[in-house]
């Protein structure tokens, strides 16, 4: 029985021999790799270099679980080089609480690197502005060189190249609006002015044009619209028109918006096309003599329809309806004999 289970042991060392020998030969590597690094960061410490207090404690706790397992797995592997059975031994139970450990603490190694990192740059920041400024005092304690603060004559400017450049002309600043005395205009010139705007305006109606192109015998306009000459639809005109020029000039087409097109829209359908007929009616009717029949047709059309019926306020409407065309009438008369006088 002895010899066969001295057998049976040389088998299984056999069996197993090779996979301890890769095992063994990827530690010692390991271990060369881990000893170099340690003993550069021991002899830092020695140094003090790096400071080992008040660290973060969850750092030494799982440096301390690393270090037991090493332990442990050194112990697991030399009792197997050994040919000791390890059955029921606590070694293999502590590897496999230390690993569960480790598997468990993952968690917290994702939701602390951030700040670890955090802590350790700034460290390394801080480490360097203390080796500069340490290297700025060593620099500040050599003699300083008082020649370095002389005047140098290069930064002057020469007058002589200003005045070859502007070529000896007065060139005001640009920072500051400047007033040009040629823009200046009396008050008496402002008001000739806008008196002459204002006669180029009237003389723009579509009344007087029509006058003006009966006395002179030019030819009939044919327009496409008739009665759309109201102030109103020609001052849209005259800003179409300067629209249009723009978009000329800047080679774009500005689309017309909502409000536009409505104003457009109504002035070429409000009152079936007779919107300027009668423009500037009051105007022209301020200077007649209105008899007192007038008068009393004109107060019954404002005061009316209380007391009476509506028989009463047709006949009102209709009679001032028919006054207002003969007084229409007179005031074209009056106009067109003032452009007769004009012209004799």
């Amino acid at each position: 029985m002895e010899a066969a289970t001295k057998e049976e042991q040389i088998q299984v060392i056999e069996k197993e021999a090779t996979q301890l020998a890769t095992v063994l030969k990827e530690i010692k590597e390991g271990l060369d790799i881990v000893r170099s690094k340690v003993q550069a960061l021991t002899a830092k410490v020695k140094t003090s270099n790096f400071p080992t207090a008040e660290g973060i404690s969850y750092l030494e706790a799982k440096h301390l679980l690393l270090l037991s397992y090493c332990q442990s797995l050194v112990f697991y592997l030399l009792r197997k080089a050994k040919g000791f059975s390890i059955e029921r031994h606590p070694v293999v139970r502590s590897l496999v609480e230390i690993r569960l450990f480790l598997e468990k603490i993952r968690l917290i190694d994702k939701k602390l690197e951030y700040q670890i990192q955090k802590l350790t740059r700034d460290a390394g920041s801080a480490r360097d502005q203390v080796d500069v400024s340490e290297n700025k005092s060593k620099a500040s304690e050599k003699p300083e060189d008082k020649l370095k603060y002389r005047p140098n004559p290069d930064l002057l400017e020469s007058k002589t190249d200003m005045l070859a450049q502007n070529g000896g002309v007065y060139r005001p600043p640009k920072i500051a609006p400047m007033i040009m005395e040629e823009d200046k205009m009396s008050k008496h010139e402002r008001n000739a002015l806008r008196r002459q705007k204002e006669t180029l305006r009237k003389a723009k109606h579509g009344f007087m044009k029509e006058l003006i192109d009966d006395m002179e015998d030019r030819p009939a306009e044919v327009k496409e619209y008739a009665g759309f000459d109201s102030w109103e639809s020609q001052r849209y005109a005259e800003q179409f028109e300067d629209r249009a020029h723009q978009e000329e000039e800047l080679f774009t087409r500005v689309p017309l918006t909502k409000k536009e097109k409505r104003k457009h829209k109504g002035l070429r359908k409000s009152r079936n096309g007779l919107l300027g007929l009668t423009d500037g009616f009051n105007d022209e009717i301020k200077s007649l003599a209105l008899d007192d029949d007038t008068n009393e047709q004109t107060s019954s059309i404002s005061n009316g329809g209380s007391a009476m019926g509506k028989l009463k306020k047709r006949k009102d409407r209709l009679a001032a309806t028919i006054n207002n065309n003969v007084l229409l009438g007179r005031s074209l008369q009056l106009q067109f004999d003032k452009l007769q006088v004009i012209s004799m």
